[in-house]
């Protein structure tokens, strides 16, 4: 990882396209924000070299890491892992002279791991991507919210969900209802809980930072979730001879639903929840209840509807049925998502032209 030089400070600073106007740089990018030359000529007079800074500052961010296509790279190896481990297998097969004696095969530890992780990895490295210096949140500090907060949340949510199945006569193999509908309230309360604890001494407190942090504790969580949904699957399988079948399936959908909907979700409620704070401390509004309430309900109708799908005798239909829903919930809270970007940009941009 390359060493970043400081950026300038914000300020209006000669426009880097050819038009004869100044651009305001916000601290960390350039803003849409332009004025003609002669209106500040005389502020900008001293910025002599400080357009280049900028320019090299920015050329420098762009070119970090793995690039802006770093998600996909992350994707295609995962990919690549997975045809290297399914061709040996089948290699293996075709050589070995006990390849169909009747004995459960064993699935690799990588199978798991990238199964779980790869979409996951794909958007943390985007979301890391993205940070900028005047956000004053580091890659180590994200990382360590994803893999900590994660790892603390489910710790926190198991014990509280396996008493509320417990209650409503669930079992691991049939979970109820009741643990399913109220998932989205204990979940999100247990993952912005530890988003909360590990940023309280983050300098800046805001509703993009909190699309960050609240993103980074999903990811975590989601991966952490998948591992025991795969391994639960294979289990399952190995019982009725469809192991690798159902553990294909399932990694499918868990790849499609829960990086999507989990770090979205978590995404959603810390816009609300950072946005909300004042002055460096964090304050329970009306606003922030509105949205863990919303968050929490689009979670728990998402549990229950893939539940009830699941349990009715729909056969073959039953999958296809989860697939849509999944598909459904994700792009309803992705364009959720977006919406909430855009109003969080039209406010930076405000208070910068303020």
């Amino acid at each position: 990882m390359s060493v970043l030089p400081p950026p300038p400070p914000p300020g209006w600073y000669p426009d880097p396209t050819p038009a004869p106007s100044y651009r305001w740089w916000s601290g960390g990018s350039w803003t849409g924000y332009t004025w003609p030359s002669g209106a500040q000529a005389a502020t900008a007079s001293h910025a002599g070299g400080v357009q280049e800074a900028v320019a090299a500052f920015v050329s420098t961010r762009r070119t970090k890491w793995l690039g802006r296509w770093g998600g996909w790279l992350i994707v295609a190896g995962s990919a690549a892992v997975w045809l290297w481990l399914f061709g040996l297998s089948f290699l293996f097969s075709a050589l070995s002279p006990h390849a169909h004696d009747g004995s459960p095969a064993v699935l690799s530890p990588y199978l798991l791991v990238t199964g779980s992780a790869t979409a996951a990895a794909a958007i943390f490295y985007t979301m890391a991507y993205k940070l900028r210096p005047a956000d004053r949140l580091s890659v180590p500090r994200l990382v360590t919210v994803a893999l900590l907060g994660g790892a603390v949340a489910t710790l926190l949510v198991l014990p509280f969900e396996g008493l509320i199945d417990i209650a409503a006569g669930g079992s691991s193999l049939h979970p109820s209802l009741a643990v399913l509908a109220s998932a989205g309230l204990v979940e999100e309360l247990a993952k912005m809980l530890c988003a909360v604890l590990l940023c309280l001494r983050l300098p800046v407190k805001n509703a993009r930072i909190g699309l960050f942090v609240g993103g980074a504790v999903g990811l975590g969580f989601s991966v952490i979730e998948n591992l025991g949904y795969l391994q639960h699957a294979f289990a399952l399988g190995q019982a009725d001879g469809a192991g690798l079948g159902l553990f294909l399936t399932t990694t499918a959908a868990r790849q499609l639903s829960g990086p999507f909907l989990h770090p979205v979700f978590s995404a959603l409620l810390g816009a609300a929840v950072f946005g909300a704070a004042r002055g460096g401390r964090f304050r329970i509004t009306l606003g922030v209840v509105a949205a863990y309430l919303g968050v929490a309900a689009a979670h728990g109708l998402f549990d229950a509807l893939q539940w009830t799908a699941t349990v009715r005798a729909l056969g073959p239909a039953s999958g296809i049925l989860v697939v849509l829903l999944s598909l459904v919930f994700a792009a309803a809270s992705g364009l959720t998502w977006l919406y909430v970007v855009r109003r969080v940009r039209s406010r930076e941009a405000a208070a910068a032209a303020a």
